[in-house]
């Protein structure tokens, strides 16, 4: 019995595989692939202490990019086979067209005079998870399809199609034991890194479930 549990308790610690692209590799280089991938990169200057991200649905890339140029932190991204606008600003902040699909925040802002936003896509099949890591600042998923879960030595938290959810900081871990498709951004201070494996933690299988 002994043996059995020192196994199950070995088999636990091993970290998950890293997701592929790593959340690093192009999203135009990897269409519709599994795994995750950066689509783009901002530089917000002077920012408040709080952000919020605006995430608007558009029906062509014209629309999105007329309407990206009311605004002073915008990009224009395609994901999931889809086009979106992403606007980084106020809660208040009017956006005048396209489908509104989430305004997501307060997300806090690292001190400094810059920072820097990196917007990915993410697409887990079922049972995929990432490994126990941490961002040296917020990162924020909005879930488009299936069901998100997150884990952190504090709070778990299931995310379903619709919804969203703000890690501010600190150790976590992602799952979808059904499989899900998201989109991401995370704040940070440029030049740092933005991502830290961490093996001071173990999570539950809580989100494997």
């Amino acid at each position: 019995m002994l043996s059995l549990i020192l196994l199950a308790t070995a088999v636990a610690a091993v970290p998950a595989p890293i997701v592929p692209g790593g959340c690093t590799a192009p999203a135009s280089e990897h269409p519709n692939e599994d795994g995750c991938y950066l689509l783009a990169e901002m530089s917000v200057a002077n920012p408040p202490d709080k952000l919020y991200w605006h995430i608007v649905e558009f029906g062509d890339l014209a629309g999105a990019e007329s309407e990206a140029l009311k605004h002073r932190w915008s990009k224009v991204v395609s994901a999931h086979a889809r086009v979106w606008l992403y606007v980084i600003g106020a809660r208040e902040t009017a956006v005048s067209s396209g489908k509104p699909s989430a305004i997501i925040g307060p997300m806090d802002v690292p001190p400094g005079d810059t920072v820097s936003v990196r917007f990915l896509t993410s697409t887990f099949p079922p049972g995929m998870r990432t490994r126990v890591h941490s961002h040296p600042g917020s990162e924020a998923f909005h879930v488009i399809e299936g069901e998100q879960c997150v884990e952190t030595p504090r709070v778990r938290h299931r995310i379903t199609a619709g919804h969203s959810y703000i890690v501010q900081s600190g150790i976590h871990v992602q799952a979808a034991a059904r499989g899900r498709k998201s989109l991401v951004a995370l704040i940070i201070r440029p030049g740092v890194t933005w991502s830290e494996p961490e093996a001071d933690w173990n999570p539950s299988q809580y989100c494997q479930r």
